[in-house]
């Protein structure tokens, strides 16, 4: 997993997510995360040793239709 997607926040996440299907629905949308679990991983080399990573969260949209 790059560093950038490891280090995203919550916030950030709901940010991209909300603005991406807000803009597919030509609406605005609001976008709340649960259960973010992302992976630790020790350094850069670790990284070579397997590189399927996941990022697993709950999402929850709201909007008005």
């Amino acid at each position: 997993m790059s560093n950038k997607l490891k280090t995203l926040s919550a916030s950030q996440l709901e940010h991209l997510i909300a603005d991406t299907v807000g803009e597919y629905l030509e609406e605005d949308c609001t976008c709340t995360i649960s259960n973010l679990d992302t992976p630790y991983i020790d350094t850069e080399a670790d990284i070579a040793l397997d590189d399927k990573r996941d990022l697993t969260f709950e999402v929850r949209l709201t909007y008005t239709d």
